[in-house]
């Protein structure tokens, strides 16, 4: 697709006055073959008037002769600049459920965009891979095929390998997941839980680990250092060339030592000892036994197994690209599982559930929410936990969470739903046009604080999870593998001449 709408807008859009007729902006509609004209009043937009609103006039049985165009026109619509990306155009439209955009530049009106315009540039777009579009963040690129997962952002649904992801999480445990993904199928009994229990239990590269452990660094930059130490102590090699059965037993076997290496890693770094991995117990229950030393209560292990299940898998995400990426290359599982750890850190990805609750301790009190949120939208700062690249309805992940935060208690839970509440109600009146919901990290911050994860090791223990997705992810992608190499847009100077 173009890079700005200035590219594809319609640069001489059909303008009418507010006090002109409907009869008369609809024979221009028609004359000159547009779906909507823009309503302007002076320099300003006022208004925009589409085939759906003359529609919804003609039903009401109005006179179009006597009507005004301002008495059925949209007042004060979405405009966009002429820089704007058509991805967020399109965006916008499909959130919205509208088909035109006028835009302009400040005050001034300097072209219309429809939504036929921009799905015909990018379908154009992708006839020609010599003559590439350009998308910021690869967004709405398709980049391959797979069956591990599907999101269904409109309708607000997460499908695993054919599953609701949030019957899965209710219903099935994380091992039961993982063997959906790795094999396509749930499991029939314990068969698969019982290998990835028994490759937890793999030795560990200890006097790595306690090398790692003593330096100051972030939780996550260590278990990154602890993936490809470990592929190196494991004598990993490259995949290609080789049998992808041998791939797939080895990425089972990085992502299932992930939760043993995060919970060495925390104790080691605290004068601890490590807690062996336990093959009897689930994943679940083992990290939190290897994290604290001592089982966990039952209630405890089933919201965090909920939690894993919902967090194990997510579609092209960054970290799973990234492994992809590697994994492309030939590389070993190791390193494309450490550039996947990489990609993780960041708060705008894995990184984001601590964030929410920094926010609630700065809240601290139920009664301090609304002033807090108020100043922080007028300060234009982010509030953790809500809206997403993908979900135009509920994330589903949130939803069930929520649930299960509500079932564990505690004294978070007042706070985050009262939060919540006036969290949306202001966002969705300073964004309108935006479809703000609820996303997975705020309610996965309450749940796992409340299991006894230490905040620090919040995004660690979301990698816990998705390891499964990135394990199946680099199985996939070696199975039909072509090395991912994209393009860009050149825009710099142009050949100096000597």
């Amino acid at each position: 697709m173009e890079e700005h709408l200035e590219e594809i807008m319609n640069r001489e859009p059909l303008v009418v006055a507010p006090e002109g007729s409907l009869a008369a902006a609809a024979a221009a509609m028609q004359s000159r073959g547009v779906g909507a004209a823009v309503v302007v009043d002076g320099p300003s937009v006022a208004g925009i008037l589409t085939e759906r609103d003359l529609a919804r006039a003609a039903a009401a049985g109005v006179r179009p002769a006597d009507v005004p165009v301002s008495s059925w026109m949209t007042a004060a619509p979405l405009t966009m600049s002429p820089a704007d990306d058509p991805t967020e155009a399109i965006d916008r439209m499909l959130g919205c459920h509208f088909r035109h955009i006028p835009v302009c530049d400040g005050e001034r009106l300097v072209g219309i965009v429809s939504l036929r315009r921009l799905v015909r540039a990018a379908s154009v777009g992708k006839v020609d891979p010599w003559t590439p579009g350009s998308s910021r963040g690869l967004e709405n690129v398709v980049v391959g095929e797979t069956r591990l997962s599907h999101i269904d952002g409109a309708r607000g649904q997460l499908v695993l390998s054919g599953y609701d992801a949030t019957v899965l999480a209710r219903d099935r445990s994380f091992e039961d997941v993982w063997g959906l993904l790795h094999d396509g199928a749930l499991p029939e009994g314990e068969a698969f839980a019982r290998r990835v229990a028994r490759l937890r239990a793999e030795p560990l590269a200890v006097d790595l680990l306690v090398a790692l452990a003593r330096r100051p660094g972030a939780p996550m930059a260590q278990l990154q250092a602890a993936i490809a130490g470990t592929g190196a102590a494991w004598t990993l090699r490259p995949w290609y060339e080789r049998e992808p059965d041998e791939l797939a037993e080895e990425a089972l076997r990085i992502g299932a030592i992930v939760p043993a290496l995060v919970a060495a890693l925390w104790r080691l770094g605290r004068g601890l000892e490590p807690v062996p991995a336990d093959a009897s117990l689930g994943h679940a229950a083992d990290y939190l036994r290897m994290l604290h030393g001592v089982s966990a209560g039952g209630a405890e292990v089933r919201a965090l197994d909920r939690y894993l299940v919902l967090a194990a898998e997510h579609g092209m995400n960054a970290s799973t690209f990234t492994a992809r990426v590697i994994a492309s290359t030939g590389a070993d599982v190791a390193a494309a599982f450490a550039g996947a750890a990489g990609a993780f850190a960041g708060p705008l990805h894995g990184g984001a559930p601590s964030l929410v609750l920094d926010m609630l301790d700065e809240i601290e009190k139920p009664e301090r929410a609304p002033d807090w949120l108020d100043e922080a939208l007028r300060g234009k700062r982010r509030i953790m936990g809500f809206g997403h690249r993908v979900y135009r309805a509920e994330d589903p992940r949130a939803a069930c969470l929520r649930e299960t935060a509500v079932e564990l208690g505690g004294d978070r839970i007042e706070l985050a739903r009262l939060v919540e509440e006036e969290a949306l109600r202001r966002l969705r009146a300073a964004k309108p046009d935006r479809a703000l919901y609820t996303n997975v990290e705020f309610w996965a911050a309450i749940v796992l604080e409340r299991v006894g994860v230490p905040r620090e090791l919040f995004t660690s223990t979301f990698a816990v999870a998705r390891a499964a997705g990135w394990a199946s992810h680099v199985i996939e992608q070696a199975h039909d593998n072509r090395l991912i190499r994209p393009t860009a847009v050149y825009r710099g100077p142009e050949v100096t001449p000597w």
